[in-house]
């Protein structure tokens, strides 16, 4: 699956128009067979256009620019490199003036896959780097632990204070007790887990 970079945080409205158009768009891709495709070129959207060109997301999303002037300006830079599919609900967006909701839509979009396939993302955050061995370990544990099939995504960040950090679908959980990766080698798999099923534990109670 591909590594989406993207704000997890939004507004009520957001999340909750991002839902609702999620559900259209997913309810339009498995008719057509092409969700895998579609989700795709979402991410793509976000993460390689509008993260690289934020004027072009801002006139998008302008109340002040004109519906066939955004129509235009989808057709022009989409039309020949993308389905019809998603560049008629980019359009339907910007018809109901909703494009400031697009990244929240792609958020939503991937749970709502996620629901539907029994995936679940867990992006671990380290400072520093993850063996393909310990990935495999830690995948291998966390479907156990969450009884689903996991799409595992690391990331570095070497100013990480305690040197891991977990986040489950949107849900982090701190694992900062865990110290230093360099001081976790033999025993990572069966600490994170625990810290992972400690934190789980606590949400669920606080639920």
């Amino acid at each position: 699956m591909v590594d989406v970079k993207q704000p997890t945080v939004f507004d009520s409205e957001q999340k909750h128009l991002g839902d609702v158009y999620a559900k259209a768009l997913l309810g339009a891709t498995e008719n057509a067979g092409v969700t895998e495709q579609v989700l795709d070129e979402f991410d793509a959207l976000v993460g390689e256009v509008l993260d690289k060109l934020p004027k072009l997301e801002a006139a998008l999303a302008s109340p002040r620019v004109p519906e066939e002037a955004k129509l235009d300006m989808l057709d022009r830079a989409f039309a020949a490199k993308m389905s019809v599919t998603l560049l008629n609900f980019l359009k339907v967006v910007c018809e109901h003036r909703r494009f400031d909701c697009v990244r929240a839509m792609n958020r939503a979009a991937h749970v709502l896959r996620n629901e539907l396939t029994g995936w679940v993302d867990v992006r671990i955050t380290t400072v520093e780097p993850l063996t393909d061995d310990l990935c495999e370990r830690v995948t291998d544990r966390l479907e156990a632990l969450l009884g689903k099939r996991v799409n595992l995504v690391t990331e570095i960040d070497a100013d990480l204070i305690g040197g891991l950090e977990v986040r489950v679908g949107d849900t982090v959980y701190d694992a900062s007790v865990l110290g230093r990766l360099g001081r976790l080698r033999e025993e990572a798999v069966d600490r994170t887990s625990q810290a992972i099923r400690q934190s789980l534990e606590r949400f669920e109670t606080a639920e």
